[in-house]
Order: structure tokens, then C-alpha cells, then sequence
């Protein structure tokens, strides 16, 4: 064998002991991350040509349960700068992040930002209890958001990525349109969420 080969075979041993540790299925195997470019988009509200997609309706419209049992829609939250955040209590990724997210809450949610974390069951898809979420939120001090997000719109969140991967976080502008896609956790990930966070708001 080669000295080439050898350094491929190596790299590549690297890059998925690396991806085990950002993100990871239901069933806790290794995803990949990064950050999916921007696809073009027609016009925002005002008529203007915008460059960024709006949010899929199946995402912005879904019936998303809030902790206290009552319903909320994504889409009643134009005006806003949105950052949707899925996640389980059992994914040692969602974890890691989640200070950087109150971090982000802390600094922008007087600005008209907000957090919105999409709890999508355990392991297998199957609800984790309101008592659990909350309890987990209280251990974790979270300061932001918390729905429970039904099968049919943790899907939508996966076709918007093409990634069936936890932690993920899609950046909504006040308009409604996608300005980033965010799969995995790590510090490459979250330094690049901060930055989009803090571009769209200063706009």
C-alpha cells in the first residue's frame, strides 16, 4: 500500500471519528455537519427580490406543542429573527450547544430574536414527556422556547438539510425566508450560527 492511500484511509478515519462527536441519528450514530448554502428565492412581502427561500409551509404552519399543553405555529412568528433548534435530551450534541443558544437568546431576545427548540422524542421518535422536558430545561437553565415537535414536522426539518441528524438549526429572518442551515454541533458549526445570527439582525 501506497503512502498515499495511507493518508486517505487515515483522513477519512479522522473525519468520522470527528462527525460521532457533532451530531447523531436516533439511534445515536455518527452524522456529518456543516453549514448548507443558501438556494435563491423569489420576493419577500414588500415585493422585493430576495435571494433567501421562505421557510417550507409544512415547517412554518405545523401545530407545535408548547410546554403548557397549548399550540403555536412557526409562522406566527413573522417579525421575528428565528433560530429552530431540534434536539433530544438523550443527544450529547443538542447538549453542548444549548449554553451557546442562551448565550444567543440572552443577547438578542430584547431585539426581536428568539429561540425555538423543537423537541423531537427519544431515540426511537416516540414523545419524551412534558415533565422530562421541563426537567431538563431547568437543569440546562434554558431561557428560551420549548415546543414538542409532532413526526410529520421533524420531517420537514430533515428535507429542508437532506440530513437526519441531531443537533440542527435553521435561521429564519423577519421575513420569513431561510439564511441558514446548521447541521451538528461543534465549535466550527456554532461560530458560524453566531455570525449569520448576528448579520441578519444587524440588517
Amino acid at each position: 500500500m501506497n503512502l498515499s492511500v495511507i493518508k486517505v484511509i487515515v483522513f477519512v478515519s479522522i473525519c468520522s471519528a470527528i462527525s460521532i462527536f457533532t451530531a447523531c441519528t436516533a439511534s445515536q450514530q455518527a452524522g456529518s455537519n456543516g453549514v448548507a448554502t443558501n438556494q435563491p428565492a423569489p420576493k419577500t412581502s414588500d415585493g422585493k427580490t430576495s435571494v433567501y427561500p421562505p421557510l417550507a409551509s409544512g415547517l412554518a404552519d405545523a401545530e407545535l406543542e408548547l410546554l403548557d399543553g397549548t399550540k403555536t405555529k412557526i409562522s406566527d412568528r413573522k417579525g421575528k429573527v428565528l433560530l429552530l433548534n431540534i434536539w433530544g435530551i438523550w443527544c450529547g450534541p443538542c447538549r453542548a450547544e444549548m449554553p451557546h443558544l442562551v448565550e444567543l437568546q440572552q443577547q438578542y431576545g430584547d431585539r426581536g430574536f428568539e429561540i425555538v427548540g423543537l423537541n423531537i422524542g427519544d431515540r426511537d421518535g416516540a414523545p419524551e414527556s412534558v415533565a422530562a422536558i421541563k426537567t431538563f430545561a431547568d437543569s440546562m437553565k434554558l431561557n428560551y422556547t420549548l415546543v414538542r415537535s409532532p413526526g410529520a414536522a421533524t420531517q420537514q426539518f430533515y428535507s429542508i438539510s437532506k440530513q437526519q441528524v441531531v443537533p440542527q438549526t435553521l435561521l429564519i429572518d423577519r421575513e420569513g425566508h431561510l439564511r441558514g442551515v446548521f447541521v451538528g454541533g461543534g465549535a466550527r458549526v456554532i461560530n458560524s450560527m453566531k455570525e449569520n445570527v448576528e448579520k441578519t439582525m444587524s440588517e
